[in-house]
């Protein structure tokens, strides 16, 4: 049980790292945004270049932070009835959800995904548009690391609801702390 639990914790952590250096692309989303609003309003000139770069930085963000949001308990479920339930009914919830849907389809978008960006590197893929961002494969990588961390969030999940299952503590969101003070 201390193993699943150590476990448990340090793929949460890994997790939740990345999701915060990750949420640093949304300072450069602004950022960017803001320079092409004010390129477009106050210059009159738009650029493709800092259009892709936008989508970027929102891709980037997004699929990084996945694995954040799911070990903070930030992600999409019912609350409602997760609150009713017990630690132990909510660990065999949360174990057969991770083990039969979310890390089943983690697999499957790493082991296609690899291909499309694998694609996407050899032919050094850029922005259909001519004058947009060249080298959309490290975008496109983002992906792949995006659900790889979500993977291992999974795997978190996964060992912490096992250890509860053994008599352990469930394992604690930020979401669950924050609930308790009242934010």
């Amino acid at each position: 049980m201390t193993f699943l639990l150590a476990a448990s914790n340090l793929l949460r952590m890994i997790a939740r790292r990345v999701g915060q250096v990750a949420a640093w692309c949304v300072v450069f989303l602004i950022l960017t945004v803001v320079l092409d609003v004010i390129t477009r309003r106050f210059i009159v000139l738009g650029s493709t270049k800092l259009q892709d770069l936008e989508w970027h930085f929102h891709a980037a963000l997004f699929l990084l932070c996945l694995g954040y949001a799911y070990v903070e308990g930030e992600h999409v479920r019912i609350d409602v009835l997760h609150a009713r339930f017990g630690p132990k009914t909510a660990a065999v919830i949360e174990l057969i959800g991770a083990t039969l849907f979310l890390a089943p389809f983690c697999i499957i978008v790493l082991s296609y995904g690899w291909g499309f960006v694998a694609h996407s590197f050899q032919l050094d893929e850029g922005s259909p548009s001519l004058t947009g961002l060249p080298h959309r494969w490290i975008v496109k990588s983002a992906l792949l690391v995006g659900f790889a961390t979500l993977l291992i969030a999974a795997l978190s999940a996964i060992t912490g609801s096992l250890a509860t299952l053994l008599g352990a503590p469930p394992p604690r969101s930020h979401h669950d702390e924050h609930q308790e003070v009242g934010l």
